[in-house]
């Protein structure tokens, strides 16, 4: 019995000592509850360009870290602008986008560049899927893809609404998509000075914060300080609705941190980041004061000495644009994978030229689309290019959007990669036959935003002309963008096909790429007129055989220096004593004063 009351108390003891926990129990996550929306736009395929893709995953890794709420949203353009989304339809850039584990995206105009079909299937191969309110169906005026998407973090619902710029009508293909009754396809809401997406719009923040959302962020591909009509901009959006927390922008490739008011005067914050990955932005949410707040960063900090052990062992050092840079080793190795699989293919070599053919100013950051030069004066690089078209097309003359060249031609080998990425569409080179009166419309409508720069400004070969940059523009344009008419004085004068004056009535051949002849930038002049030449090749296939073959390798002394094809003048200048391209009034009032003279 004593040995029974023994074993009690030896029991009684046992449980009576205080129990030690687990260690590792008692580790808490001391990160913050703050959620960060880590945003992207227009990286335009630039896989290792500035931060890279690789930079990004590392500094991803690096606020997880810090922060328990990581979201990663991307504001569109992403899978077209370089050799390894031309070469894949971008299908290497989703596999990219999935691997970083991107939360939320929206459509870019350039989504649409591999055509519908194309698109359809990298978004099946989106893991987060894309949300666009306005990529409509014109026949209901319903959006094809979710119009917003709620993700859930740090116990909060944020809800992201997609919005296209209404641009991507008159920037694509989509422009020459037809019923069997000769309507559009698609649409974009621009019905009414886009009063339709603002109302759309609106709705759709209504009914998400009905479904529970505590905060609304538009993910917008619209921009602002670029070429679009203003109620087609992002600020032009926000004036119209209320009830949105942030606005994460994309298109024009600028980089911007600012307030604007909503239709309810409050101050919006609005972002964007520029292009290829020059920044990463970062929009924190405070949880305890519901605070938004944002920083653009332009380089991953250095990660050594950071507490984390794995950390440190998975980055990599290198250095690009002459800067030391930080990135993810296993997202580097995963890219260098992709680039070596196509590399002896895109090495080739196809020529060589002494000096630098530029479309950008040689002083600025090349990756700025407002230093791009071509896009509001004549380019030698564009002079190459559009006697490259007009030599295949066998045209009369040859009215390029600007937009259509993306990079300089650097001095030194030519390769096939470097043609490519210069030209990175491969549209089709069409030849059509078109009036003078045509010609002269398409150039009027090319220029109509001058000062500002626009990818529509017409580079030309063939072709002289001039700019009176006095006269204010008068072109007409319809909801999408197209140009309609000219209502008054023109700007464009003393325009001459190949050294003789432009004849209004007379018909020339037009030899340009696909995207300008059905109705793209806005070009609608030209989609009336009948093809009569389909067989010249793809533009960058046109330009690489040029070099290769018929320039033999070598650039020309020629293109070291613009020829004058496109001169802006304050006033008019002419070349000869009568001009027959002013407004009509002023033909008529040149043909009565001969008439005087003759009679009197």
């Amino acid at each position: 019995m004593k040995k029974v009351y023994i074993f009690l108390f030896f029991l009684i003891s046992i449980n009576s000592i205080p129990k030690t926990e687990n260690p590792q129990r008692k580790l808490q996550d001391t990160r913050s509850d703050d959620i960060i929306i880590l945003h992207t736009n227009d990286v335009h395929c630039g896989l290792d360009d500035h931060i890279g893709y690789d930079g990004l995953a590392l500094y991803k890794r690096i606020l997880e870290k810090s922060y328990k709420n990581v979201i990663l949203a991307d504001a569109g353009d992403h899978i077209q602008g370089g050799i390894y989304g031309l070469i894949t339809k971008g299908e290497a850039i989703i596999d990219i986008m999935n691997k970083l584990k991107y939360d939320v995206a929206t459509l870019g105009n350039h989504e649409f560049d591999y055509g519908v079909e194309q698109l359809e299937k990298v978004r099946g191969q989106l893991k987060c899927g894309y949300i666009s309110i306005n990529y409509c169906y014109r026949r209901n005026k319903t959006a094809i893809y979710p119009s917003y998407k709620i993700v859930r973090s740090g116990g909060k619902n944020i809800a992201f609404i997609g919005v296209a710029t209404p641009q991507t009508l008159s920037k694509t293909g989509l422009i020459t998509q037809y019923d069997e009754s000769g309507n559009l396809i698609y649409y974009f809401m621009t019905d009414n000075q886009s009063r339709e997406l603002y109302n759309n719009v609106q709705a759709a923040i209504d009914k998400a914060k009905a479904e529970g959302a505590d905060y609304v962020i538009i993910l917008a591909h619209l921009g602002y300080g670029g070429d679009a009509l203003e109620e087609n901009t992002s600020i032009g959006l926000l004036r119209n609705i209320k009830g949105v927390d942030a606005l994460i922008d994309g298109h024009t490739h600028l980089v911007y941190n600012d307030r604007f008011p909503d239709k309810s005067g409050n101050n919006v914050l609005i972002v964007q980041t520029g292009t290829k990955l020059a920044n990463i932005g970062v929009l924190k949410i405070s949880v305890a004061d519901n605070r938004i707040t944002h920083e653009m960063i332009d380089a991953v900090p250095n990660p050594e000495g950071m507490p984390n052990e794995v950390l440190g062992e998975t980055y990599k050092t290198g250095v690009r644009d002459k800067k030391i840079v930080y990135f993810d080793k296993e997202m580097s190795d995963y890219i260098q994978a992709i680039v070596k699989r196509y590399k002896g293919e895109l090495d080739r070599k196809i020529g060589y030229t002494s000096f630098i053919l530029n479309v950008f100013e040689l002083s600025s950051d090349r990756s700025d689309r407002g230093t791009q030069l071509s896009r509001s004066e004549e380019s030698i690089l564009c002079n190459l290019v559009t006697d490259a078209i007009r030599y295949y097309g066998e045209g009369d003359v040859t009215i390029m959007n600007a937009g259509s060249v993306r990079v300089d031609l650097d001095a030194g080998d030519i390769t096939y990669s470097k043609v490519v990425d210069m030209m990175p569409f491969s549209n089709d080179i069409l030849v059509k036959e078109v009036t003078g009166q045509t010609i002269l419309d398409a150039l009027e409508h090319g220029v109509r935003t001058l000062p500002d720069k626009t990818s529509r400004f017409p580079q030309v070969s063939g072709i002289t002309y001039k700019i009176d940059t006095s006269i204010p523009s008068s072109v007409i344009l319809d909801s999408s963008e197209s140009f309609v008419r000219v209502a008054g004085k023109r700007r464009v004068y003393d325009v001459k096909v190949n050294g003789e004056r432009l004849k209004l009535l007379k018909t020339y051949t037009l030899a340009t790429n696909s995207f300008i002849i059905e109705g793209g930038d806005g070009y609608s002049m030209f989609k009336d007129f009948e093809v009569v030449k389909t067989s010249a090749g793809v533009d960058n296939e046109v330009v690489l055989n040029y070099i290769e073959n018929d320039l033999k390798g070598v650039i020309p002394d020629k293109y070291r220096q613009t020829e004058g094809r496109i001169v802006k003048t304050n006033g008019r200048i002419y070349s000869e004593n009568i001009d027959n391209n002013g407004s009509l009034l002023d033909n008529k009032i040149i043909l009565l004063l001969l008439v005087l003279a003759i009679l009197f």
